[in-house]
């Protein structure tokens, strides 16, 4: 019942190379080292102790003394329990093969960079409702009632308004709630700078913790090289949620949600290079005085990539490509309700926007400013709903025109303003920017036909006009959608793309149609899986499994010694299903370079497998 069929003929010219590279990465591939070792971290547990012995039954008190104690490469620290009141500081490095792995244990553990000010005894009446902690005696950055930020203040402490507050050296930290204590409102302070620092450190792993109420940044990385930080959830610090910085490279960004920050979510300053940032959600970050929160920002950083991200309801813009970040690859992101443009590029040049999608941004969804000369823009859907004068599609400056291009767009204008400027030239729909320019033959404007545009679904209505109407000839083109999925073919659509898929869709998210398979297809068969898609791959493998009816399933993947790396049991409908697997093992490091095998099993004994090849 299982198919292996090869893709595209692309494939078979290949085969004589893939199998020796199959065969060498078999015989090369190392034990990881980071699957063996971890030691434990729980704070709740009675029998914690910070000098150890780290077991799951005696684990450490906190993060810093485990890895105080375990400094050595492919160690794995598991933690637990918290609220966890420390700044982790990793000062190790690790291998490609062994990397340092600090994860939590499946649950939600805190990193609180605030201390509890919720306790009667630490504020005293001053002035009507403003209230005195005269115990902070550090200068706090941020402070906290009944979950929000308050502002801070320069007035005197009589004079704080509701939702103020001000710190005075030598005399402490006054607010003003909107009455009563702070004590009754749940009141915390800032105090500790970071979450997690990395600073001069290489291949380490930070998965799956909540960072809050940091001074400064919730994950910060100087000077780092292979540095993973995915699955995180950090909100409310004094500064952007992750920074990267001072020539750093080879950092992922995964999957980590970021919100309520005081500057950007995540950014990338001073010579980050060859690293990525991906599948990630960064919204409503605002910064106190100057607008300039933004979802994602690079500046002096180029040659990287910003794929599959969502970004909205940010002060600035949703995802700002600043000066110097050259040759970066911005791809399926979907950017909206942004209080300045979806998509920025300024002073940054080389910039190709691929399968993104803005809408209903405040300003331009797609700006393209100050010389930033040679940006493409294909495959795009850019909406405009904003009432506010001068809000395009598109905005090309009269400086940064050369090496511009873009086709295979839409550009919709909700408001019935003109969608295009380009060159000190407004134009009144794309026909008319065509016939001047002759730039984009394939783009037309049109309702794109989102699912739910306005709650962030942007998903294609069947009947929308971006379906199998892309280019997959641009270089940088994913095989599969910002979900995951892979390209399909709509047979209620005829094909007008280009290129070696000329029915992939326009958009970061490919139309997905009912019991239709992408690759692999058996159509009659009630237990099926494709082939591996894209393999080899570098990212993340997919799979089509049909199912003749709805089942529990399970879906493992194996290394060639036959370990299980990875694995996910669920109850799936009839019909297509996309599984799809982050080339991440289970403490969440990313698994060598090798051949593994994925395994399907439908409960009752139908067992299906594909072998494939994660490399670099």
């Amino acid at each position: 019942m299982f198919r292996h069929e090869a893709m595209t003929g692309r494939e078979d010219h290949a085969r004589p190379f893939l199998l020796l590279v199959i065969a060498l990465l078999a015989v090369l591939a190392p034990t990881p080292a980071w699957a063996m070792r971890g030691w434990y971290v729980d704070n709740t547990n009675p029998a914690s102790s910070d000098t150890g012995p780290g077991t799951k039954t005696k684990p450490y008190r906190t993060i810093t003394a485990a890895l105080a104690a375990h400094r050595d490469t492919g160690v794995t620290i598991i933690v637990g329990g918290g609220p966890y009141r420390e700044r982790v500081q990793i000062d190790a490095n690790g291998t490609a093969n062994s990397p340092i792995v600090v994860r939590t244990d499946g649950s939600a553990v805190v990193i609180d960079g605030a201390d509890d000010f919720s306790q009667s005894g630490q504020w005293a009446d001053f002035d009507g409702d403003v209230w005195l902690a005269s115990g902070v005696n550090w200068s706090p950055v941020v402070v906290f009632a009944d979950g929000a930020r308050l502002t801070s203040s320069t007035a005197s402490p009589s004079n704080l308004q509701p939702g103020e507050w001000t710190w005075v050296a030598g005399g402490g930290l006054y607010a003003n709630v909107g009455g009563g204590s702070p004590a009754a409102h749940a009141a915390a302070v800032g105090r500790r700078p970071t979450g997690f620092l990395v600073n001069g450190r290489s291949h380490i792993f930070i998965d799956g913790f909540t960072v809050q109420r940091m001074q400064d940044k919730g994950v910060e990385l100087i000077g780092v090289s292979s540095v993973i930080v995915k699955n995180n959830v950090i909100h409310q610090c004094g500064s952007s949620a992750i920074g990267v910085r001072s020539n750093s490279d080879h950092v992922q960004v995964y999957a980590n949600t970021v919100s309520d920050n005081n500057h950007h979510g995540i950014e990338f300053r001073d010579g980050v290079t060859s690293s990525l940032i991906d599948n990630n959600e960064s919204f409503s970050n605002h910064h106190v005085g100057d607008s300039w929160a933004t979802g994602i920002y690079l500046a002096g950083s180029p040659n990287n990539r910003i794929e599959n991200n969502r970004l909205h309801d940010n002060q600035d813009s949703g995802c700002e490509v600043q000066t110097g970040s050259n040759n970066c690859l911005v791809r399926q992101n979907m950017s909206w309700s942004n209080g300045d443009h979806g998509f920025a590029q300024l002073y940054a040049t080389g910039t190709l926007l691929l399968n993104d999608v803005a809408w209903g941004n405040h300003t331009d969804a797609i700006s393209i400013e100050g010389g930033s000369t040679g940006t493409l823009v294909y495959n795009c859907i850019s909406v405009c709903s904003s009432p506010a004068p001068k809000s395009y599609c598109v905005f090309v400056d009269s400086t940064s025109t050369a090496g511009f291009n873009a086709d295979y767009n839409v550009f919709w204008n909700l408001s019935g303003q003109s969608p295009v400027r380009y060159n000190n030239v407004t134009y009144a729909n794309t026909a008319a920017f065509l016939a001047a320019t002759h730039i984009g033959p394939n783009t037309f404007g049109a309702d794109p036909r989102f699912v739910d545009a306005p709650n962030g679904d942007f998903h294609l209505d069947p009947d929308s006009p971006a379906i199998d109407d892309a280019t997959t000839s641009i270089p940088g083109w994913d095989e599969l959608d910002a979900e995951g999925y892979m390209r399909i073919d709509n047979p209620g659509t005829p094909n007008a793309g280009a290129g070696p898929l000329n029915y992939a869709d326009r958009g970061a998210l490919e139309f997905q149609t009912a019991g239709v398979l992408a690759v692999g297809d058996a159509p009659g068969a009630s237990f099926a899986l494709s082939a591996a898609f894209p393999n080899p791959t570098r990212q993340a493998v997919a799979f089509t499994l049909r199912l003749g009816a709805a089942a529990e399933v399970s879906f493992s993947v194996f290394d060639v010694a036959g370990r299980e790396v990875w694995s996910e049991r669920t109850v799936l409908p009839s019909g297509a299903t996309t599984l799809r697997w982050p080339l991440t093992g289970a403490s969440g490091a990313r698994v060598p370079n090798g051949l593994y095998l994925a395994r399907v099993e439908r409960r009752g004994g139908d067992t299906a497998t594909a072998r494939f090849v994660v490399t670099r």
